[in-house]
């Protein structure tokens, strides 16, 4: 009996000198505006936040919230920073319903010392497959290559083109002088008969 008492004290006293209350701490994020390269529609995006804990106490971020349902942390909760040491958020940005500009925010709560949370944003512009839209080439070609257009009647078929090289306009030139040559060959030869 008497060892069960002192169990239940200790145990009493050990659960109440652990509960601490968390102290503010100052965070550096590295690059919290970020502006990505475009990416294709459906690709999934990793994008990663580093968080430096400047501060003596540790930092807990007990909540992750995204501005839309396609941007989701892969992070267990809560992400605890050590002091003087750094850690990272990762989400998961999944494109597919995405097209255009498109530009999101993250808002991490915690125990920072000038908030209770931090923005983070991050913006891309997502491109749709060329399998879905065409581009502008590809509607010129299917507008104007209809059969019995007058464009096809003046130009011919794409087989029907043929080809150029860089020599064509020489020989050109070439052809025009060898036309020329013969008429100066004749009026040296009537030079010579006077």
């Amino acid at each position: 009996m008497k060892h069960k008492v002192i169990f239940l004290l200790s145990a009493i006293l050990l659960l109440v000198n652990c509960e601490k209350e968390l102290k503010p701490v100052h965070v550096v994020v590295v690059d919290p505006v970020r502006h990505y390269y475009p990416v294709i529609q459906g690709e999934l995006m990793g994008v990663t936040y580093e968080l430096e804990n400047v501060d003596e106490d540790p930092l807990f971020i007990r909540e992750v919230q995204t501005t839309c349902g396609c941007l989701v942390p892969r992070d267990e909760l809560p992400i605890v920073i050590l002091p003087h040491k750094s850690g990272f958020v990762h989400l998961d940005f999944n494109t597919i319903k995405n097209t255009g500009y498109v530009c999101h925010y993250v808002y991490c709560y915690g125990n920072f010392a000038d908030s209770t949370y931090i923005e983070l944003s991050f913006d891309t512009n997502v491109v749709p497959r060329a399998d879905y839209i065409r581009d502008y080439e590809q509607l010129w070609t299917e507008q104007t290559n209809h059969k019995g257009s007058m464009r096809e009647f003046v130009d011919g078929t794409t087989a029907q083109k043929g080809y150029y090289t860089e020599d064509a306009a020489t020989a050109k030139q070439r052809r025009n002088k060898a036309a020329q040559q013969p008429a100066k060959e004749e009026e040296e030869d009537e030079d010579e008969d006077f």
